[in-house]
């Protein structure tokens, strides 16, 4: 398996000279011990539609061409995904969810858990353009993406009033009455319905889970990540040292990217930075862009894809070993 190099600075818009930024791509090295955790002592029992029968069904995109795919990393290919829209009922509540796979994909794939951020009254969804344009990334590497919808967000019922009102609140009453450990908790149920509902209906799961999730994604994520033993990597970030990440982040030990806009006006480089150094992780990096909350992230997407592509399990059958494609020569 090879290992994902943050000395490559070709896709990070940071010059040589501009040595007060490329300090902040640097891999951690805190201390931790190992997972304080379990999964949830309940799992999710998702009563599902058939694998052809999402809610718009199945379709196939042609990313060739599309932004980004050309980066994707050495030894990626530009390939056609199918797509499919599915409902799942997780303790008597719809989850929405889209399933992206490189055409042909075998049993065998990959999976990464794509979690979208945008809940905060900004109408976020699980087919943003940044999760499409990962799924493409990831399926250059022979590697499916799944993406569901945050409660009250995207196609949830009752997400357009629910929307309106988280619109009211300021940043302090979320933090206080909406991210709550309850609410992170079912969330991280629906995922792990979701991950049933693939291993089950299409044998997804077994070579190696990802996940992926900023700001929002950030939020949900962390505890998902800390509580799901499925999940062998992560790419988190835009997200700080607040008193519910801090009560997950011990129990994160997989390999970790954090991504870190250097100029954004909600998490500060300090805050960011607090979080990472909370991850007990020995495997993790910080990987930082100039510009506020979510701005100039484009270049990253393969960065991304190239580092679940050097973390997940190798494959069998029809489709390459992840870590294979990855391997290339790392520029400096």
């Amino acid at each position: 398996m090879t290992e994902w190099d943050p000395r490559n600075t070709e896709h990070h818009g940071m010059g040589e000279t501009d040595v007060g930024r490329r300090e902040f791509v640097r891999k951690g090295l805190a201390l931790g011990a190992g997972l304080m955790g379990t999964g949830c002592a309940a799992r999710a029992d998702p009563k599902a539609t058939s694998p052809s029968a999402g809610t718009e069904g199945s379709t196939r995109r042609d990313p060739s061409g599309a932004k980004g795919l050309s980066a994707a990393g050495p030894g990626a290919q530009t390939v056609a995904l199918d797509e499919d829209r599915f409902d799942l009922e997780v303790e008597g509540r719809v989850v929405p969810g889209i399933l992206w796979r490189p055409a042909g994909a075998g049993a065998h794939t990959p999976l990464v858990l794509a979690g979208h951020g945008g809940g905060f009254g900004t109408a976020g969804h699980k087919r943003v353009e940044k999760i499409v344009l990962l799924a493409e990334a990831l399926a250059g590497y022979g590697a499916a993406t799944v993406a569901i919808d945050q409660p009250g967000c995207g196609d949830r019922p009752g997400s357009v009033e629910e929307q309106a009102r988280r619109r009211t609140l300021t940043i302090e009453d979320a933090i206080e009455s909406l991210w709550t450990p309850e609410l992170v908790e079912e969330m991280a149920r629906d995922w792990q319905g979701t991950l049933d509902y693939l291993s089950s209906e299409w044998g997804l799961g077994a070579s190696g889970i990802g996940y992926w999730g900023l700001s929002g994604g950030t939020t949900f994520g962390v505890p998902l990540v800390a509580l799901e033993p499925r999940i062998e990597s992560a790419v988190l970030g835009l997200n700080g040292a607040v008193p519910l990440m801090l009560a997950y982040a011990p129990r994160v030990t997989c390999p970790l990217l954090y991504t870190v806009n250097l100029d954004d006006r909600y998490m500060t480089r300090d805050n960011c930075l607090a979080l990472f150094d909370a991850f007990p992780s020995q495997d993790k990096y910080v990987l930082a862009y100039p510009g506020d909350h979510g701005e100039g992230l484009e270049p990253a997407i393969p960065e991304w894809a190239r580092f679940f592509a050097s973390r997940l399990g190798a494959l069998s059958g029809e489709s390459a070993p992840c870590g294979d494609l990855a391997r290339g020569p790392m520029r400096a």
